[in-house]
């Protein structure tokens, strides 16, 4: 970093998840991870804006899901997989597991994009 400019300075604003289908691909995203939210494409989760941008020049499906990790902190990783279950919807791709500073799980959203939620073993 130059002296003018400060790794503190700059946050990250957001994620846009480009889609064929904005308003299904937010739906679930609510349904999943802030079912209380209101409908729309820019959902508001823990501080960080998810912003669901229609597209026309994407496929229905993501070409390399692997590539972008959606990664969400949670405090019961438990019991957000066990709603993730409940929805019928979830494509697991690595089930509840341990990993160095926690646990962690990959569900597939529903246009391909892998999707984590990790609980840190600290709490952080």
């Amino acid at each position: 970093m130059t002296d003018t400019m400060n790794a503190a300075d700059i946050r990250l604003g957001g994620l846009v998840l480009g889609s064929d289908d904005p308003e299904r691909l937010s739906a679930w995203y609510r349904e999943a991870f802030a079912p209380r939210a209101e409908p729309g494409t820019v959902l508001m989760v823990g501080g960080g804006r998810l912003v669901f941008d229609g597209r026309d020049d994407l496929g229905p499906a993501a070409r390399e899901p692997g590539r972008i990790l959606i990664n969400f902190y949670v405090e019961d990783i438990d019991a957000v997989a066990a709603h993730l279950a409940s929805l019928g919807t979830a494509r697991w791709i690595r089930p509840v597991e341990d990993f160095g500073p926690g646990r962690i799980a990959t569900v597939e959203d529903p246009v391909g994009n892998y999707v984590q939620i990790v609980e840190l073993a600290d709490g952080r």
